[in-house]
């Protein structure tokens, strides 16, 4: 009987569209590309953190794991910090002195629902901001620690802070100025009560190098109109915090002392005597502002204009004395005052052109705000962009070579420019959304990649000189597999790309679960042999709650149940995606066994074999 004979030199990955490429499978699960001949392979599984271990120390409490994060500090993979949330709690995975320990960074964090996606993690050069959309947002630098695990006890001050700018600093506090004496007077003056500080600055030559160049208020108070006696002296005070990462905040309101000379007094000014504020955790330095003299009878009476007048460099010294004369006053203060953090409850961050981009938060979902160039925490009062209303709320930031992607609900904006020069917003796309921001991954190759509403998608292409921008579903041929996932549950999945593996992993919530239980893998490779290969193959059983890559490429992953499920011996904290057949291990008793393999099934497409009313497929 003759048949109908089907070859192909390659075999292609899930294709579940009608009719199907006979190169492509019908099903094909937990496989791999082998290196050597490109075909499929079943070496595929994950392994516990650290394989020999003797219980889940150091996971022993872990929930499910909602957010993973993979910060590189250093060049070579030195300083790479794991963290990770699990039932409200910040983790830091310590790998110092041979043992691993969680440091528990904050306890009562947020703990997302299913329809809300897990905290963003942005790396800076002073460390790594978290944002979650109701806690607070963090700065977390966990460089350097104690290296003994017992060092580790109270470290969480060390390496967490609040970050940016909670409001204005407590005001300076001026003591009183007891003036000086006309003559003949003491020699050293007296001054006593009320906090009062006579410090006199002569303006003759002879008594002081440099002599009146010092000092503040009137030096002379003989012969005042309309009488001798009536000239005072009024100046106002105001500082601002300097953080760790250069940035500086807002300034604190005026605080004013006056005095006056008794009349007929020659030669004296004083130095003021002022207790200054100490900052939050994070504070390195201390600037300090003062107005012109600005009492009735001065050259700018009323003018409360700020100048620069020094810099303390550390964050304890309580008191300062200022001695410089309104000549010798510095640069003003900038006209656009600095604010306080502008996004208390900011989802996400990115970094832009230099710029730290925040979104408002939930109930501010369509404003940008913007730091000052260099400077992550300051904020500048008009440093915002207001997008259109048609895009609906921002559900994502991706920073991407010379463009900021913004992802809302409707569409996706760019942001290109700078924060000299202005900041430009342009549409790239309507319809087309990503509601799941932990999907979206650069691969090299390709483009930015996500997964929206209705399949998984690819920015393509460049937006300056002439480049040719379009965005592309790359899902087309799996449209059945994209409508079984969760619709609500599009903020759960999680996403990343391995340059080891050379492929993207996106695990979603599928068939009405709550947390992911469908992966699907985009192999690169794939997309280099031939255009009618599907590139695309299915993971099941991998309990990913999130997901991330080490330096070497690794992949690793949260347990999205953990000791949710009762008992000490239920799988829990990170796990690393590998080429061992097992599916992690368990304990039986107090031993951890190896799990069996997982199922590998590879089916072929939908085929005729000449008979159209009988449709086969060779397993």
């Amino acid at each position: 009987m003759k048949q109908q004979v089907y070859q192909t030199t390659l075999a292609g990955g899930i294709a579940t569209k009608l009719p199907q490429n006979p190169q492509n499978a019908g099903e094909a699960d937990n496989l791999v590309i082998d290196k050597t001949t490109g075909g499929w392979s079943t070496r595929i599984g994950y392994e516990t953190w650290k394989p020999g271990a003797t219980s889940w120390v150091p996971f022993a409490t872990c929930g499910p794991i909602s957010s993973l994060h993979v910060a590189q500090a250093v060049a070579g993979g030195a300083r790479q910090h794991v963290l990770f949330e699990e039932s409200g709690n910040l983790q830091l995975l310590y790998e110092a002195d041979g043992a691993d320990q969680l440091v528990t960074l904050a306890t009562g964090r947020h703990v997302p629902a299913p329809t809300e996606a897990g905290s963003w993690y942005t790396d800076t050069g002073h460390g790594t901001i978290i944002t979650n959309g109701v806690d607070r947002p963090v700065l977390v630098s966990p460089w350097p620690l104690p290296r003994n695990g017992a060092g580790l006890t109270g470290a969480a001050s060390q390496v967490i802070r609040d970050f940016g700018f909670n409001g204005l600093p407590a005001p300076v506090e001026p003591r009183t100025v007891k003036p000086m004496p006309a003559a003949p007077a003491s020699n050293p003056p007296i001054a006593s009560g009320n906090g009062a500080v006579t410090l006199w600055c002569p303006s003759d030559g002879q008594a002081i190098p440099d002599g009146g160049r010092w000092g503040l208020g009137f030096s002379k108070n003989t012969g005042s109109s309309p009488v001798a006696g009536d000239k005072r002296s009024l100046f106002g005070w105001a500082v601002s915090f300097v953080t760790d990462t250069g940035s500086e905040g807002p300034t604190s309101t005026v605080q004013s002392t006056q005095w006056g000379l008794p009349a007929n007094a020659d030669g004296f000014r004083h130095a003021c005597a002022l207790d200054i504020p100490t900052g939050p955790p994070g504070t390195v330095a201390r600037k300090l502002y003062r107005t012109a003299n600005y009492s009735g009878d001065a050259t700018s009476p009323g003018d409360t204009t700020l100048y620069f007048i020094d810099i303390i460099r550390n964050n304890t010294e309580p008191l300062f004395f200022d001695a410089v004369s309104t000549a010798n006053l510095g640069q003003p203060s900038p006209e656009i005052a600095t604010g306080p953090l502008p996004a208390p409850r900011a989802r996400f961050s990115a970094l832009f052109a230099g710029s730290l981009f925040l979104d408002g938060g939930v109930e501010d979902g369509r404003t940008l705000y913007y730091s000052a160039a260099g400077l992550i925490e300051q904020f500048a009062a008009d440093a915002y962009i207001e997008l259109s209303a048609r895009g609906g709320a921002i559900t994502a930031l991706f920073s991407n070579y010379n463009t900021l992607l913004v992802f809302r609900e409707n569409g996706i904006d760019v942001v290109q420019g700078t924060a000299a020069a202005g900041f430009q917003v342009t549409t790239l796309t309507e319809g087309v959304t990503c509601r799941a921001p932990h999907s979206i991954q650069t691969v090299p190759g390709l483009g930015v990649v996500f997964l929206a509403l209705d399949g998984v998608y690819a920015v393509l292409g460049g937006l300056t000189g002439g480049a040719i921008n379009e965005v592309v579903n790359l899902t087309v041929p799996q449209d059945d597999l994209i409508r079984r996932i969760t619709p609500d549950c599009h903020p759960r999945a999680v996403g990343c790309f391995s340059e080891l593996t050379r492929e993207y992993h996106v695990y979603v919530p599928v068939d009405g679960n709550d947390r992911p239980n469908l992966g699907l893998v985009l192999h690169v490779d794939r997309l280099q042999r031939a255009e009618s290969l599907s590139p695309w193959t299915t993971r099941t059983g991998f309990p990913v709650g999130a997901i991330a890559t080490l330096y070497s490429g690794a992949i690793i992953f949260g347990h999205n149940t953990g000791n949710e499920t009762g008992g000490t011996d239920s799988q829990r904290g990170l796990f690393v995606i590998s080429g061992k057949r097992a599916m992690g291990a368990d304990y039986v008793g107090e031993t951890l066994t190896v799990n069996a393999p997982p199922t590998s099934t590879y089916r072929s497409a939908w085929m005729a074999f000449g008979d159209p009313q009988m449709q086969k497929q060779v397993s």
